[in-house]
Parts: C-alpha cells; structure tokens; sequence
C-alpha cells in the first residue's frame, strides 16, 4: 500500500495486513480480494474440506468461517465510524466463534456463497461513503480505527488467510 498515513489510524498490528495490499483503491483491492478467496477456495477438494494442517489449528472451512464472521464484523464497525458514530465497540474471542459455529456438516460451497454476499454488501457500504465519513476515528477493542482502515484490515485479512490455505492446507506456494 502507498499510502502509509493510514497505518496512523489503525492498531499497530494491521500494518501487517496494510502492507500485503497493492493499492490504495479500497473498492480495486476488495475486487480483487474477492477473486483471489473464489480461486483459492476453488481449488479446496472435498476430501480436504474439513482438513487441518495440525490438531489446533481450524479446518479450511472453519477458516472461511472466520474470514466471513471478521468481515462481517468489521464492516459493521466501519459503518458506525462511517456514520460519525462515537460509541465505543467491543471486541470479539474469534476461537470463541469458531467454537460456536461448528461448520463440518456445512458444505465449502455454502461458505463461498455467504462468503460472496457478505463481500458484496460490505463493498456497498464502501461504494456509498465519502473522505470525510471514511476518515472519522472510532474505538473498537479497545483500539482507534476509521472506517477506511478497517476496510484495508477487511482485504489484509482476507488476504493473509488466503494465503495460508494455499501454503499450509494446500502446500501451493
């Protein structure tokens, strides 16, 4: 990302997802964020669905699962921020989630559909809001956020455990 003012308005540990982003075009880059969990998901045989790549780490579903629960989380946030909202957010236990929402008897191709409405609606809200409401500074865990930062979060995120499906559950990179 070239526009390294924004990691002022995020937590420390969103640098990590900030950097793995090519742009500075928030709609671009969840666009292609977008396609690259359609292609890596797609390439999740069903015998692997529910593989994990050690005992305490989640199933490809249950990662999925999580990208799509953060997503929807975050945009929620952003969309408070995005309204000038200035009450302060909670944070979520996203093991707890998981935990909560056992997903073996749900098939891959579901979590890719939920995964595709969630991305959708979440690139409305960003479609549909300026600078200025981009740019308000909100508290979620605890920590300073805007609505945009949480959107390049959102794609980073998206990103890293893309990229972990195909490393570690699918030994591609």
């Amino acid at each position: 990302m070239k526009n390294k003012a924004i990691y002022n308005d995020a937590p420390t540990y969103c640098g990590y997802y900030f950097d793995l982003i090519a742009s500075d075009d928030l709609i671009l880059e969840f666009e292609k964020s977008r396609l690259l969990t359609l292609d890596v998901f797609g390439m999740v045989s069903p015998e692997k669905e529910n593989y994990s790549y050690q005992t305490d780490k989640w199933t490809i579903k249950e990662v999925l699962r999580h990208i799509i629960d953060m997503e929807r989380i975050f945009a929620y946030r952003a969309f408070r921020f995005s309204r000038f909202d200035p009450t302060e957010l909670s944070g979520v236990e996203e093991n707890d989630y998981i935990v909560n929402a056992k997903q073996t008897d749900i098939k891959l191709s579901d979590l890719v559909e939920e995964f595709l409405v969630v991305r959708k609606a979440t690139t409305w809200i960003y479609k549909n809001i300026g600078n200025e409401m981009l740019d308000f500074k909100g508290i979620a865990n605890k920590q300073n956020y805007t609505a945009r930062t949480l959107g390049f979060a959102m794609i980073g995120h998206n990103i890293h455990h893309c990229n972990t499906i195909k490393t570690k559950y699918l030994g591609l990179i």
